[in-house]
Parts: C-alpha cells; structure tokens; sequence
C-alpha cells in the first residue's frame, strides 16, 4: 500500500470554532452504541439492554435534534430578513451556512441509521443538498459583501464542502483565491497544507512537495510541523530516507505546542510523536552500520518522555525485526523490557526477544533475557487483566523459552570453553531454578546449574549445589555416584583456591569434602575414583596445616595404593610436611625409602623423588657453605672432602658448586678455579658446566690470565659443540693463541671454527689469512699454501686476490714456478687499482708477489760478467735484463706498499750501479789507440749516468725510509746497511736481538707478586693502575707476549685513550713488541704514548734509542734534546729498554764532548 495514500486519509479537513454541541454528544453516545465492544456490557454507566432498542433511541434522539435545528435555521432566516443592511448581517449568513452543513451530518446519520443492511448513493443526496444550499450562502456572502474582512474564511470553509461533495476543481479555485488574493490571510499555510493533501491523493507527489514546502515559509503557522511530517512522506515514497529523517528530526525539535490549527483531524494528531515514530521507520535505512547502543542513544537524546521513549523504540524493535536485523531488534527489545512494567507487553517483548536470539545463535545475554522472562511472569502472576487459564499458558510457554535460551548458553560455553560464557550460564540457571521451581526438569536443570559453576570456577557453589541435588534424587538413584564425586571434587577444587574464600566458607568446604569422600567411599568402596577420594580427605588434613595427621594419613594411602598419580601426589605431599616441620633428616630418609622399594616403578617419579632428596641434601651442603663463610680455611677443606666424599652420590656436584660460589665470594682464585676445572672433568652432563666455564672464562679474563682464557674458552666449545657463542669463543681463543705465539694451536681453533660454517665473509678473510700466517711463522710454506688454497672459494672478492697473491710469493719460495706464475696470474687478473686503495694489506701482497717474482732475474744479471773480450751476446742480455728488471721495480712501486716501494728503490739502485762498474769493467774493443781512448771516454760517460741513476734510487730510498721511519730489520739493510749511511751497518737483526721469553703458568701461580696483583685484579678487573703494574711485572719475569696481551686488551677497553695513564700502557706495549721482535709495532706505540703525554720519559727514551738503531738520528737527536739528566733517567718508574737506555747514555756521552 502507497504510503501518501495512508497520510490522505488519516488528515481530515477542518471544522468550524462554532459547534453545536449537543450534536457532538448526541453523535458521541451514537458511536460509542454503534461500535459495542468499546467497553462491554459491563462497562459503568450502562445496563444491559436489547442493541435495538439502543439504536432506535438514539435515532430518535438525532431525530429531535435535526427539528432544533430547523427551527435554528427558520429562526435565522427570519433574523436575516429583519437585519437588511445591518453590519452584522455577513455574520448572521454565514451561521445560516454553518446549520446548513450541521443539518446536513444529522440527516446522512439519520439516514445511514434507519436503513439496515448497505448504503446507498441516496443516503447522502439529502445531505449534499443542503451542503449545496450553504454553499449558496457562501457565495452569496463573497458576492453581496465585498467589504467583509473574513472574507478569506469564507473561502476557506467553501473550499471545505466542495471538497465533501469531491468538487475538487472548485475546491482548488477557493484555496487559490486564499493563496492569490489574500496573502496575509492566517489561511494561506493552510490551504498550501490542503492542496499538497490533494496532490497527494492524485499521487503526484512532485506538486504536493511543492506545496508542502510553501508552507514551511511560514515558520509562525501551526501548519509548518505537519506539512514537515508529511514532506518527509514524500521522500519516503522516493525512497529519500536522509531527506525524510531529517524533516522528522526538525518536526520533532521545532514543531510549536500550543498552537491550534483550524483543522478538526489535524487537532487530534500530535505531530511531534508521529514524527519520532516515524523516525524509527526510516532509521534502518539510513544509519545502516550504526551499532544497537547508537540507535538507542539517538532516541533517547529526541524523545522528550519515558512514555514517548518507549513508543517510538517499540517502533523501532518492530521495524528491525521486519528486516531481520536480529541483533539490534534484540538489543531494543532489551531495553524496552527494562523500561517497562505491563506484564502483556512484557512477554510480548520476551518472545520477540526470544526470536531473536535463537535467529542471531549467540547467548551472550542469556542471564538478562531470562530475567526479562521472569520479570514478565511475575508481573503477570499478580495482573487482574490476563485470564488464570491465560497465565498458565504463558508460564508453559515461557518455561520452555527460558529453558531453551539456558541451555543453548551452557552448550556455547562448553563449545568455547569460555569461563565469562559458563559463568553467564550459571547465572541464568540459577535465575531460571529459582523461578521455575515446579519444571519438570527442575533436577536436571540443577545438575545443569552445579556444572556451569564448576566450569566457571564457583567450585565453592558448585559443591553445595551437588549436595542440594543429593538430597533430592532417590536414594537408589543411578547418578547418586557421579553427584557425590562430583561434590567431592568440587570442595576439592575450591580448597586449591583457597585464596578465593573466607574463613567460613574454607571451614564449610573442608567439613564438605571429608562428609561428601566418606560417603563416597563407603557407598562406592569398588569404583577407581576411591583413590582419589581418600586422598582428598586425607589432603584435608595438609590444607588445614596438621602435618603429622597428614604425614600419617598420607603414608597409610600409599602403603594401600602404591601405583597411580594419587599415590605419587601422596608422597610428594609427605615430603613437603617434613620439609615445612624442617624435618630434613626424615625427608631424606622417607625419600630413599620409597625409592628403596621395587614395586614403586615409574622412572619419572623416582626422579621426582630423587630430586627432592638431591635438593634437601644440597641445604645440608648450603649449611657447610655458611659455616665456610665464617672460617674459610676450615670450611673450605670440609667442603672439598664433602665434594670428595659424595662423588658417586652426586652431591659432590652440588659440594663443588657451593665451593665455587663460596671461593668466588672470597677472591680464592686458586680454589675458584681448580674446583670449577673439578667440577667440569668430573661432571661432563651436569646442567651447571655451562654456568662454570662461564664462571673460569669470566673469572680468568678479569684477572688477565691470557693462557688460561684461550684453554677454558676451548674447553666450553668442545664440551657444547653446539652452544650459540662458540664462533666468538673459538675466534678469541685462536687469536689470543696466535698472540701468545702458540702458532699451531691458534690454527687449530680457526680450522674448527671455519667448519661451523661463518656466514661474515669478512670474517672468514681474517681467519684464513691469520692460520697462513701461522703457518709461515712455523716455517711451513707448504702448509700456507694449502690453508690458502683449500679455503679460497670462502674468501670474498678481495680476499681470493690476496689469497692467490700470497700462494704465488710461496710457490716461488718453493721453488714451484709453474704455480708461482698460474697464481700469479689469478692475482693480476682479479686486482684493480680501486681494490688495493681499500685494502693496504692487498696492496702489500700484490707488491710482494711482484718484488719477488722480479727478483728471480736479479740473480742472472747480477752474475753476468764479460771475460777478456766483448761478447755482444752477454752485453746484449745484460742490457735486456737491466730494462726488465728495472721495469719490474717500476710495476713493484706502482703498488705503493711502502716496504716494497722501499726494497724496489734498493734493488733499482743495486742494478743500475752494477751496468755502470759491467760498463767500466768491460774489455776494449780491438781498435787504434786513438779511437780506444774515445771509446774509454764513451763508455765511462754512459757508466757515469747509470751511476748517478744508482745515486738517485738509493737517496730516494733513504730518504722514503727516514720520512716513514721504517723500524723492520728486514728493510734496514735497504737504507741503513750501504756504505753512506750514517748507521754503516750491512746487517740487521731486531732491537733487542736474540731475547730468551718464558711462560708463566697461570693455573699455579708461585710468583708472589704476580699471584697478588691477579687476586685484586679479581675484586677490581677495572683498576688501571693494578693492570699496569701487572703488565710491567710479567715484562720484567720476561712472559713478553703474556705482557703484550694485558696491555692491549687494557687499551681496547680504555674508553678515554686521552688519559695520561694510557700512554704508560702504550709505552708497556711498545717494551713488549721490542722484546719479541715487532720493532715497527713497538715504535707505533711509543708514538701513540707521546701523542697522549709528551713528557713521557720511558717513551722518548724507547723511540730515541729505536730511531738511534735504525739510523734515523736527526729524529732521535731532536728527542734526546728534550730528555732530562741522566741521574734524573735513573729515578723513572717508567719501563725502559736496557739497549735504549745505552743509547742514550752513549748520546749523553757524545754531546758532552
């Protein structure tokens, strides 16, 4: 159905201020007689009587009172003809017309009344006439009085009964002439709103908008909510719903109260409530996604009563549940139940709410929707308005609703195993027992309601509520056992959460337990939960803290059921009533009683228990380790015969461990880590090996006992292989190897540590090119090589051009050409110059691999000499040889590597001053004397050049040398060895020559001093000055290397290396690198110490007596310049070498005379 059609026939016209009002009673009384069930026969007032003779009275009554009107209207007529050109006449013609029409209703009433069965068109035939008739005075009064000033009133009401006698043209004529002719008329809303009611009934819903909206630019007449109200009809049937929502909303916040409207239908409409109402029609389609809770916010925030509020959500409810939007019907039907007192309308709500939820399948309301049904039937229970046999009907069918919903929740709850859903399912059981007392399945209901307060951790409820079903089931009962075990589990349960009760409900549910366990027993003495029972009642006694009762009990269960969890549960709990009495002796000794026995089987257990055992055994080794605390020589030796009495028992273990803590504390470092290198070799699977060596690498390192660190560190990667730190260990212990110059065993570490496949390929670099190292510095070339080769596809780029590089320059030491020149090869062919920019290591080995690669012709030149005649062929290979060997030194220098560019120029000079004495030396040619005198002047001319070209490569030499301050006995014989140097030496060893080094244990430390400085070093590893005395102790026992790793890992740790105290570190550094043949080293770090403190003595002294050796003395002198008295030398406490020390005597010496 059209909805404009509904809004044209529920709006009626108007009617007039005047009305006769005993016709509107007579009309009454006939209504209320005609419709007959309005209020029943028993309805005050009236007696019952025959409906016929009702309905004749009041005819006869309409009768009466159509004769007072006639004679009103002769009355009238006679007052308008005595009343000629009388002001008031217009007036008195227009109530004439008024009798007219109300003469008009009581005839069609009449007629209508006094005919039975169908009307026909002649009932209403009279009725026109007379409305005819009053329309006549109408126009007679427009017509005769044109100065009549409600003349748009006139109109208005002629407008009126045309449209009764459906003369809709005429009709519209009349508003148009209000609307056209009479603008300021109050009418003009007014016919706007009639004429828009028109159009609505035609359908043409275009003119009526446009009428209604006409109406709204008269903010100020009562017709503006109505023709809102119905212009968001129009957009309605458009299916405009914002547009038609918002109208509603402005009908609702500004439709005026108060304000008549002269149409009769109108009056008895309130617009703002059919405007919420229909509010909620259009809602749903707007506001689609908006929540239930939005909705009902909406609503509230409009309605202006709870009355109202009400109303308008039934609506609502109605409307979502037309569409089936199911949870937003139940989310409005919940709030409607909450707000409403009508039992009826109550349990309507509940059974749409009902249909709800069965449709959306969730039950996360089911307490408040069960409750909405109680609350219904208890509303009606006491309701005089719903019949007796009605009620029972609704209980019937509200029963099984409730009950539905319930158990639809327990079921969902058990699904999800969800605590909140089980806990709403308890709830509404409880709310549905408490009500439904009489339900047939009242019992199983309550096992319902006692299991869902288990499941949703009640277990104190749960109990009592097992016991109220057992006392209401027959005795003979099939599920009296699963109740009462029930029961019984349940207190059991609540006394583990007993946190959860007070001190009552505790007291009730241990009495619960042991009544409900006994019973249990006693009834059931065959079934396998007895066990279980028993125990519980005998845990009764631990719970309630009555030890010796429980230990007892407990014993007797285990000697009776020796198998099983409980049994394993018993004896865990007799165990820990010894262990709060503190009784340790009895715990020990009932533990190894039970593992004594046979029967007691079960692996896992026995471990438990000898767990157990282990542990209290380990508080007797902890009261040990206290009374060591207090006498530690004592206490020591009695845990260690402890540690070696329990060997076998395992705890000489926990003895070992507890002496390890107790040593550590103590700063005992021999006892910290013999007993933890004891505990390691005797204990291989123990969990604590980890946490050991952990305790002697840390323990060693903070005491800088190298050595020891590089052996523990392989020791933890050997015994857990497969440990996440055992690349960085490895890595550590085979450079701190490589540093001690235990050069195999440093190869050892790296080979295993390349096995664990590294994925930092830069890393692997360093690795493989450390263990070539090693094995040169063995005297192993051949092992080098297969280092280099074996492992060149891990390399990266750079590192398989040093690599090939490397393998060349050993082929050739060999004596293998042919690889020599096939490596070498390789390295060419990979090597870019961007590539040795980044790498100086590359660099020196690509100019190495090329020096001596060149090298190998030098010794054929060198060695070709002409006899007593010119050979051409001797010549002619000596000068091809001098260019490509030349060329050869130009490619070495090339690289820029400083000792090769050094060792080039050297060889250069070598070559070049060699043509030039091949050249003087040669024989003369057989000539005349005079042209042999020409040739002899030709020849040492051109001998002269290659000699000035030797000149220019040796002091280029010389001069790199002293410019980069070369400190290395392999390239001073390059500057430092030739005939003009101020050194004069021709042969070079390092500094300190042939210097005898020692290995100082660290595991037995006989060494007072050392042994002391290492033993503060434990308390305070950070100590700097201990560090550098530590340092300076082991250089003056002679372990150089030991020496040289404390200062450097000092160093590295340094986060300020401006401090004064690391120049005194850099000097021990550099003393170190003298003493095993690092000169270039060594001088680095004298530098680095007058970089940081320019008054350091030891390191001027050290670096000038370094300078002095290698001929450098123009920067020797200038440090010797600045140094102090000779006695003032004697009184430092820096380390000075012995052979630095002389030097610098000898240039005292010297610059005194």
């Amino acid at each position: 159905m059209q909805q404009h059609g509904r809004m044209g026939y529920l709006f009626q016209m108007k009617r007039y201020t005047k009305i006769n009002i005993t016709f509107l009673a007579v009309m009454t009384v006939f209504l209320i007689g005609f419709s007959g069930t309005a209020f029943g026969n028993a309805a005050p007032g009236y007696q019952k009587q025959d409906k016929e003779e009702e309905h004749r009275k009041v005819v006869e009554r309409l009768v009466r009172d159509q004769a007072k009107v006639e004679k009103t209207i002769a009355a009238t007529r006679i007052l308008i003809d005595k009343s000629v050109n009388r002001p008031y006449l217009p007036e008195l013609y227009l109530r004439l017309a008024e009798l007219y029409i109300e003469k008009s209703r009581m005839v069609y009433f009449i007629r209508k009344n006094s005919i039975k069965g169908e009307g026909s068109p002649l009932d209403q035939l009279e009725s026109n006439s007379l409305k005819n008739q009053a329309i006549e005075v109408y126009q007679r009064i427009i017509t005769h009085f044109p100065d009549y000033p409600d003349r748009d009133k006139v109109h208005f009401f002629m407008a009126h009964e045309y449209r009764e006698l459906s003369q809709f043209d005429n009709m519209i004529v009349q508003y148009r002439e209000i609307i056209n002719n009479h603008k300021k008329s109050d009418y003009v809303p007014e016919a706007y709103l009639l004429l828009g009611d028109y159009f609505i009934n035609k359908e043409d819903l275009d003119l009526a908008k446009r009428h209604y909206h006409a109406v709204l630019n008269y903010p100020e007449s009562p017709a503006v909510g109505i023709a809102r109200y119905k212009l968001a009809w129009c957009h309605i049937n458009k299916a405009e719903y914002p547009e038609a929502i918002g109208l509603f909303e402005e009908a609702v916040a500004r439709t005026p109260s108060g304000k008549n409207l002269d149409v009769d239908t109108y009056k008895r409409v309130d617009i703002r409530l059919e405007s919420l109402i229909d509010m909620a029609f259009c809602y749903g389609e707007v506001y689609k996604t908006n929540t239930p809770d939005q909705a009902l916010e909406y609503f509230r925030r409009y309605a202006w009563s709870r009355q109202v509020y009400v109303t308008v959500l039934e609506k609502l409810a109605y409307r979502y549940l037309l569409k089936k939007k199911w949870q937003h019907a139940a989310s409005v039907y919940r709030e409607l139940s909450g707000l409403q007192h009508d039992a009826e309308k109550l349990l309507d709500y509940s059974r749409s709410l009902f249909e709800c939820v069965q449709a959306i399948g969730s039950f996360a309301d089911t307490d408040r929707d069960i409750q909405f049904i109680v609350k219904a039937l208890k509303k009606q229970k006491y309701s005089i308005h719903i019949p007796d046999e009605k009620k029972k009907t609704n209980l019937h069918d509200y029963e099984l609703y409730a009950r539905d919903l319930v158990t639809h929740a327990h079921q969902k709850a058990g699904k999800e195993k969800s605590v909140s859903d089980f806990k709403r399912a308890a709830d509404s059981y409880k709310l549905y027992l408490d009500f439904f007392e009489n339900s047939p399945v009242y019992l199983e209901m309550a096992g319902n309601y006692a299991e869902t307060l288990f499941s949703s951790g009640q277990y104190f409820e749960a109990g009592k509520q097992y016991e109220k079903i057992l006392n209401k089931i027959p005795v003979d009962s099939p599920k009296k056992e699963e109740v009462l075990y029930s029961a019984v589990i349940s207190y059991y349960t609540a006394l583990k959460k007993k946190e959860e009760l007070n001190y009552f409900q505790t007291a009730y549910a241990r009495a619960g337990l042991k009544t409900t366990g006994q019973m249990y027993a006693s009834f059931f003495p065959k079934s396998r939960h007895v066990p279980d029972v028993l125990f519980n009642v005998a845990w009764i006694s631990y719970d309630a803290g009555k030890y010796d009762e429980a230990i007892s009990e407990f014993t007797g269960f285990v000697d009776v059921y020796p198998y099983g969890k409980p049994a394993r549960a018993a004896v865990h709990l007799i165990l820990d009533a010894y262990h709060l009495k503190e009784d340790y002796e009895n715990l020990i000794r009932y533990g190894k009683k039970i593992l004594s026995r046979p029967e007691i089987k079960d692996p896992e257990f026995r471990k438990e228990v000898a767990g157990i055992v282990h542990a209290t055994e380990s508080k007797m080794v902890s009261s040990l380790t206290l009374a060591a605390m207090d006498d530690w020589e004592k206490g020591k030796s009695d845990l260690m015969e402890f540690a070696t009495k329990s060997g076998s028992s395992g705890m000489g273990e926990e003895a070992l461990n507890a002496l390890i803590v107790s040593s550590r504390e103590k700063g005992d470092l021999d006892t910290l880590l013999s007993a933890s290198e004891d505990l390691v070799r005797q204990y291989p699977s123990s969990a604590r090996v980890e946490t050991t060596l952990g305790v002697m690498i840390d323990t060693s390192l903070k005491t800088a006992r190298f050595r020891l660190v590089a052996e523990y560190l392989e020791s933890f990667a050997k015994r857990l292989p497969n440990h996440a730190h055992n690349r960085d260990f490895l890595s550590q212990a085979g450079w701190i190897r490589k540093h001690l110059g235990q050069f195999d065993r440093s190869t050892q570490n790296f080979e295993y540590l390349l096995k664990l496949n590294q994925k930092d390929a830069s890393r692997k670099d360093e690795i493989v090119f450390a263990m070539a190292d090693n094995a040169v510095q063995m005297g192993k070339p051949d092992q080098a090589i297969q280092v280099l080769t074996a492992n060149r596809k891990l390399l990266t780029e750079t590192g398989k051009v040093r690599a090939d590089a490397q393998a060349a320059d050993l082929y050739l030491h060999i004596g293998d050409r042919k690889n020599a020149a096939a490596y070498q090869k390789m390295a060419l062919g990979r090597y870019t110059e961007t590539l040795g920019q980044s790498d100086h290591e590359l660099k020196n080995d690509m100019a190495k691999m090329a020096y001596h690669q060149v090298q190998q012709k030098n010794q054929e030149y060198m060695s070709l000499k002409l006899q007593q005649k010119i050979d051409n062929a001797i010549v002619a290979r000596k000068t091809k040889l001098l260019e490509e060997l030349e060329k050869g030194y130009q490619a070495v220098m090339q690289y820029k590597s400083p000792d090769w560019a050094l060792a080039a120029c050297y060889r250069s000079y070598e070559i070049n001053r060699e043509f030039s004495s091949f050249l003087i030396e040669s024989p003369l040619p057989d000539l005349s004397p005079e042209d042999k005198k020409q040739y002899a002047v030709l020849i040492r001319q051109k001998a002269a050049e290659y000699n000035r070209k030797a000149e220019e490569y040796r002091k280029t030499g010389i001069e790199l040398a002293h410019k980069w301050e070369i400190c290395d006995p392999k390239l001073a014989s390059f500057f430092a060895g030739s005939p003009e140097s101020e050194a004069g030496k021709s042969d070079f060893r390092s500094f300190s020559g042939t210097v005898s080094a020692v290995e100082i244990s660290s595991k037995t430390l006989t060494d007072q001093l050392l042994k002391k400085l290492h033993e503060k070093l434990s308390k305070y590893p950070d100590d700097k000055q201990t560090l550098a005395e530590l340092s300076e102790a082991y250089i003056r026992k002679g372990d150089f290397r030991q020496a040289l790793l404390i200062t450097q890992q000092t160093l590295n740790g340094m986060q300020d290396r401006k401090n004064p105290m690391a120049a005194r570190f850099y000097n021990n550094l550099g003393i170190s690198h003298l003493y095993i043949g690092n000169d270039r080293q060594a001088k680095d770090a004298f530098q680095k110490a007058l970089d940081i403190n320019a008054g350091s003595t030891g390191a001027k002294v050290n670096l000038a007596g370094l300078f002095s050796y290698y001929g450098h003395s123009t920067k020797a002198d200038r440090i010797y310049n600045t140094l102090p008295e000779s006695g003032r030398l004697e009184s430092s406490e820096e380390i000075i070498h012995p052979r630095a020390r002389e030097f610098y005597y000898v240039q005292h010496q010297n610059s005194k005379s």
